[in-house]
């Protein structure tokens, strides 16, 4: 059935009814079946998607949450979503009178008028019985929903008050303790007026204004604690950035040319330095000590000085020294 037919259609004539189950009369609640009488209906054009999503919300005779179902409904949902309706009543209900049932049809008839886009979704009605916190962490336990949609009176969240008669910390107790994200609707014309006035409040500072009179701790004597950047030169901030981004060493001041010149002497020193040490190799592998080098002119002195001295056998200086003994 296309949109526009069923949008021209009554709201009692675009829901379908489907299986309702009523756990009241059993007085016991099991894993997956809590003390409630459930409803369940799905828009005509209701089909199931991939992006499915479930949301839970809480429902009674209260103004603020009627306003957090509006704001679910038209703000929130999309066609091929559910909605789970919680009504909680810790009052015990007579198993013979069967008032609940028609009050349940009732307020199921009232959720589906609030769906004035003509959302294609499905809706559930747990009218339930029993403790309020304990109720919800049940339910939320069958029914896994992506968010939990609570109404507030529009107090803050300091002094924050639930959508149910007399239960004034439900709303916080949500946030504190629901294992699925919370959203806690506060009436338009509550949020309006909160925030004129502060707009008119002269006392009223912006961030701006408030972090302008005081001292930053980083400009504080303990500002070197934090050591936010890091005292370097500039070729050696060049350096770092050259080496992140891997660029050509001619990007990197720290990489200096090279002098061919400097490399040539530097090559001629390296090669006299292993030819000695070869040599010294050789003669210690013999068992000698390495001679040391001298040169041609250090060579020719020690000739000279050698011829100054006369050298005699010692054949001869015997041979004198018997004769001059035995004459």
């Amino acid at each position: 059935m296309a949109t526009e037919t069923l949008t021209e259609s009554p709201h009692s004539q675009r829901f379908e009814s489907h299986v309702a189950f009523d756990n009241i009369p059993l007085g016991e609640s099991t894993d997956y079946n809590p003390i409630s009488f459930t409803l369940n209906v799905r828009h005509a054009g209701f089909q199931y998607k991939r992006r499915h999503r479930t949301f839970m919300v809480g429902v009674d005779d209260n103004s603020y949450s009627d306003h957090a179902l509006q704001w679910l409904l038209d703000e929130l949902v999309d066609d091929g979503d559910e909605i789970v309706c919680v009504r909680v009543i810790e009052t015990q209900v007579r198993l013979t009178d069967k008032a609940y049932q028609e009050d349940a049809k009732a307020l199921m008839e009232s959720i589906q008028a609030k769906n004035t886009q003509n959302r294609a979704i499905g809706l559930v009605l747990e009218y339930a019985v029993g403790k309020l916190h304990n109720t919800f962490q049940h339910l939320i336990k069958i029914y896994q929903p992506s968010m939990l949609i609570v109404g507030t009176k529009g107090r803050s969240l300091d002094g924050v008050q639930g959508f149910l008669v007399n239960r004034s910390s439900f709303s916080k107790y949500c946030l504190q303790y629901s294992p699925v994200p919370v959203v806690v609707v506060r009436p338009t014309e509550k949020r309006e007026k909160k925030k004129a006035k502060r707009a008119h409040d002269p006392s009223r500072q912006s961030y701006i204004h408030m972090l302008a009179g005081q001292k930053h701790e980083a400009d504080s004597d303990n500002s070197s604690m934090y050591e936010l950047e890091p005292n370097i030169t500039a070729d050696e901030e060049a350096h770092r950035v050259a080496v992140a981004v891997g660029l050509p060493a001619a990007y990197d001041p720290t990489i200096k040319p090279i002098d061919p010149a400097s490399l040539l002497r530097n090559a001629a020193g390296r090669r006299a330095m292993i030819d000695i040490s070869k040599e010294a190799l050789v003669v210690a592998s013999k068992g000698g000590l390495p001679a040391e080098k001298t040169s041609p002119e250090r060579e020719d002195s020690d000739s000279d000085s050698e011829g100054e001295f006369e050298v005699t056998p010692g054949d001869d200086i015997l041979m004198k020294e018997r004769l001059r003994m035995f004459p």
